[in-house]
């Protein structure tokens, strides 16, 4: 469950750190995925009323469920960068 956010938001910090402040177009993430990511970050929230990650987002982009995906994430130019490359985050 957490391999799929900790991918997902190495990816993104990645993606930042090459396009500066350009926003990824999206996520492609299976079912499965996406569910992970959604249980990991409502159970890793801090607890206060009224307050949920959004659904069907992560870090303000969209969420795409396809079940022909490894995971990857859609840079802001179409590039796509698969998850399974952001198990860790490359130094700066």
């Amino acid at each position: 469950m957490a391999d799929t956010h900790r991918r997902a938001t190495n990816a993104f910090r990645a993606h930042w750190r090459a396009h500066g402040t350009a926003q990824p177009q999206k996520l492609v993430l299976t079912r499965a995925q996406a569910d992970d990511l959604l249980l990991c970050r409502l159970y890793g929230c801090v607890p206060m009323n009224g307050v949920k990650p959004e659904q069907g987002k992560f870090n303000g982009s969209p969420i795409e469920v396809s079940d022909a995906t490894a995971g990857v994430l859609v840079a802001h130019d179409g590039t796509e960068m698969p998850l399974a490359d952001f198990d860790q985050l490359a130094n700066a």
